[in-house]
């Protein structure tokens, strides 16, 4: 039902039967884990930037899915908590987002669908 589809989106992540969106199921490993989502252009060059941005903030990638359709890549990554205080994740959801290809963001952290962003422009949006 379109109720459960909602859900799983806003809570994990998941994408099922989108019309702009690939069918992404990244399995949950682990209830502790930090789940972002990124949406990108499906271009190359822009994937090794987002897991850079990880890297700078010593953030450990557990699992990671990137799927897509058309000009339009949807990726949802899962990082170890142990790395991420409130500020460090503020920081990289504002670097990750700014990137050039990238979107928008979602962290999956506490309440779920909270800590969106976009890259309007060139400015970033909460």
């Amino acid at each position: 039902m379109a109720a459960d589809t909602l859900r799983l989106y806003i809570e994990k992540g998941t994408v099922r039967h989108s019309v702009n969106f690939p069918d992404t199921n990244l399995p949950e490993v682990d209830q502790s884990c930090i789940r972002i989502t990124v949406v990108n252009e499906n271009k190359p060059g822009v994937l090794s930037k987002i897991t850079e941005v990880f890297a700078k903030h010593n953030m450990n990638i557990t699992q990671q899915i990137n799927q897509s359709r058309g000009n339009i890549a949807y990726n949802v990554i899962d990082v170890d908590p142990a790395a991420a205080d409130g500020g460090n994740l503020k920081d990289l959801q504002r670097e990750v987002t700014m990137l050039d290809g990238c979107l928008s963001t979602r962290v999956l952290f506490g309440t779920p669908g909270a800590g969106y962003a976009r890259n309007i422009e060139g400015k970033y949006v909460v």
